[in-house]
């Protein structure tokens, strides 16, 4: 008994299990896209930081590595959208600063060529000499030499003279490691993983880098994957040494630029705020500072900082590299790359304006990917064209704010991940889910009311926001109820329960036809009776005009013979018909029952007056009755004759009667005028009168007229109006 009473509780457990489940698969959904959004968002906004290797049991810095793409895409886009909004709407992007501090001679082939250099090899420095004394004349702020330094030549004496006559020159320097060539990103990296630590300075002319106002790294670090500078390099950490500090941050500092002292401060990440694509930063040939024919006027330079480096790929030091970085314009519109002097230019720049850009704390930015992906989660219960069109305006969003909070606040973010990950994913999920249980929701009503409707309204209900939950409203619905005439008869002498059960099939087969053919929705069936409805579950603008010409096909297809083989080898036949009754009214309509099990149904007060019509049938001798609720929907285009006027059983109110004798009312037979006559002799109280034409109308039909036959058996009970006489007759048999 115990073991009974656990599979019994262990059954109800499951069945509570899946139905609660069933009840809130919407929200686990939700639940599961949301919590979908927000790991894909932290993983795509901290791959590098998850996946990338460890080295001993230090982690690599993912950021020191460069960008991924999201990030670089997250960066660039906003220096594009101001620059192409900036002269009708700089009131919203900022204008960028100018950059008339300074000021680019580039080594470039015209200057080359003017000059008389051999390309690929050492300038002559005496030129750099000459350079420096225009420069010390005009009034420069500074110079920068975007140069490296590494031979001695014979003109180095002059040019030391020149750097110590000027006094604010900083002079480049990069690092060289055992194999006398800079590290790349790449190499560092594999120094790193070997533990070879072999770099050291390119300072070898000490007489010109003692001569000048200090020394800075060259260096661009880290250098992205599409060769783009984006961090703002201010120099190189050594352990237990002093750093070795970046030629841009030498510069500003030599300027005056309010710069902190503190390494860890010095040190914290910057990124470089672009002032504009290659060539923003104003330039001109090295040679026309040197020219008095075509060069630049007196003073031309006077308290600018002055940049000098290459300009192209000819090196000045004799070594070739590549000096051309990509920058956020690089990639569109075939805009160029970027010298690495202007580079330098921008990142001395923003460190003398402290305008460079921060990014959003990493904590912060997870935080925001969090509650980013809790609300497009959200998107799950929209329907599609609307969480494709919220979706859409949240990328924007974010995106313009991304842009705002770049050009205004100086900060960036990752936020093309929300933007281009989690948003589409989201509208993608969103718009899926709800295809998916909506469907699961259309296949569910489809599969419950194929039993009922025919396929073409199954389907308009699936397409509806129909509910299946227990519960019912008010609807005006047409009811049919039926019955069949005979089958007491026929049960009795087939006497064969299963050929009993095959002869009804085919019945209900050719009711149901009938129907559903109309449209309408087959409630259940009764033992040998049919109930059915129009306007419910879906309304319907001609519910009684379908439900009346499908009761007239029913009792036609439904009138017939049914064989029956005797023992002695005879046929007998038993004949049933169909008897119908229609009325219209309000009704409850839903899926009503327990919470356990229910159906849809129609109850109400109009159910039982149509079920009492089709009763009253066996009683007055007719086969379609329908109430003149029904018939005043029917707009004349029905066949029909007023029988009267009855009180049902159990109900207080009259109810006026309609037979339905045909589907043209224009085939309307002569003896219809004698009937009405005899009708109204009834409602007057003339019953000699309504005695005597109800008599001729049944002669008429030769004793086939139901009505008539049952009004005169009323009058021979009668003979005399009882007083208060007002023509009503009550039925007291259901």
């Amino acid at each position: 008994m115990a073991a009974v009473s656990d599979a019994k509780a262990g059954s109800e457990w499951r069945r509570r299990a899946t139905a609660w489940i069933e009840r809130n698969r919407g929200r686990f959904s939700g639940f599961v896209i949301t919590v979908l959004l927000v790991q894909v968002g932290l993983i795509a906004v901290q791959w590098r930081e998850i996946l990338w290797p460890r080295f001993g049991d230090e982690a690599a810095d993912w950021q020191e590595m460069g960008m991924d793409p999201f990030q670089r895409f997250s960066f660039d886009l906003p220096f594009l959208i101001r620059q192409s909004l900036e002269s009708r709407f700089h009131w919203r992007t900022g204008v960028p600063r100018p950059t008339d501090d300074a000021v680019i001679l580039y080594v470039d082939e015209e200057s080359t060529r003017r000059l008389e250099q051999n390309p690929g090899t050492l300038w002559s420095r005496a030129l750099h000499a000459r350079l420096l004394d225009r420069l010390t004349e005009d009034g420069a702020r500074a110079v920068l030499f975007d140069v490296v330094f590494d031979t001695e030549t014979r003109d180095d004496p002059a040019f030391a003279a020149a750097i110590a006559r000027n006094g604010r020159t900083i002079l480049g320097a990069t690092i060289f490691s055992n194999s006398e060539q800079p590290l790349t990103p790449d190499e560092s990296m594999q120094f790193l993983q070997v533990g070879l630590k072999t770099e050291r300075l390119s300072k070898k002319s000490n007489q010109l880098y003692k001569s000048g106002a200090g020394w800075g790294l060259l260096w661009f670090r880290p250098v992205d994957a599409d060769y783009g500078v984006r961090r703002l390099f201010v120099g190189k950490r050594r352990e237990g040494f002093d750093p070795w500090p970046a030629a841009s941050w030498q510069l500003a500092l030599l300027t005056g630029a309010d710069l902190p002292a503190d390494d860890d401060v010095r040190f914290a990440r910057r990124w470089l705020n672009y002032y504009g694509p290659a060539r923003t930063v104003e330039s001109l040939s090295y040679d026309r500072a040197l020219r008095e024919d075509g060069g630049v006027p007196p003073g031309y330079f006077k308290d600018r900082v002055v940049f000098i480096g290459a300009g192209s790929q000819l090196g000045t030091s004799g070594r070739k590299t590549l000096d051309e970085f990509s920058t956020p314009w690089s990639h569109f519109a075939g805009r160029a790359y970027t010298p690495g002097t202007e580079l330098h230019a921008t990142a001395y720049l923003n460190l003398l304006h402290h305008d460079w850009l921060g990014r959003v704390a990493p904590g912060t930015e997870r935080w925001v990917i969090i509650l980013l992906g809790i609300a497009l989660g959200a998107l799950r219960w929209l329907r599609p064209w609307w969480a494709v069109s919220v979706g859409l305006a949240a990328g924007i969003g974010v995106f313009g704010v991304s842009c705002v909070l770049q050009w205004h606040s100086h900060l960036w973010w990752n936020w093309s991940v929300p933007a281009l990950v989690q948003t589409p994913l989201a509208v993608i999920m969103a718009v899926a889910s709800r295809y998916y249980f909506e469907e699961g929701h259309k296949r569910k009503l489809r599969a419950a009311f194929g039993f009922y409707l025919s396929p073409e309204l199954a389907s308009q209900i699936a397409e509806k926001d129909f509910s299946l939950k227990p519960g019912g409203k008010k609807v005006l619905a047409t009811l049919l109820f039926t019955d069949l005439e005979g089958f007491t008869a026929l049960s009795e002498k087939l006497g064969d329960s299963e050929r009993l059960g095959e002869e009804l099939s085919k019945y209900f087969t050719r009711t149901t036809d009938e129907i559903l053919a109309e449209n309408g929705t087959v409630i259940k069936f009764v033992g040998d009776a049919v109930y059915a409805a129009w306007g419910a579950p879906l309304p319907q603008e001609d519910q009684a005009e379908r439900a009346v010409r499908a009761a007239w096909r029913l009792a036609q297809v439904s009138d017939m013979e049914v064989e029956i083989p005797q023992p002695d080898g005879t046929i007998d036949k038993v004949r049933i018909r169909t008897r119908i009754g229609i009325h219209t009214g309000e009704a409850l309509a839903g899926n009503l029952g327990s919470a356990q099990r229910f159906d849809y149904t129609l109850i109400g007060d109009a159910v039982n007056l149509a079920s009492r019509l089709e009763s009253a049938n066996k009683q007055i001798g007719t086969t379609i009755l329908l109430s003149d609720s029904t018939a005043q929907r029917l707009g004349g285009k029905f066949l029909l004759r007023r029988i009267g006027s009855f009180r049902v059983k159990g109900k207080a109110r009259t109810t006026i009667v309609h037979e339905l004798l045909g589907l043209d009312p224009n085939d309307r037979a002569p003896w219809l005028d004698v009937f009405e006559r005899a009708m109204s002799a009834w409602d007057a109280g003339d019953f000699e009168n309504a005695r005597t034409t109800f008599a001729t109308v049944a002669a008429i039909r030769g004793a086939r007229d139901g009505v008539s036959e049952y009004y005169i058996l009323l009058l021979e009970a009668l003979r005399v109006p009882p007083s208060g006489w007002d023509g009503v007759i009550t039925l007291d048999e259901k």
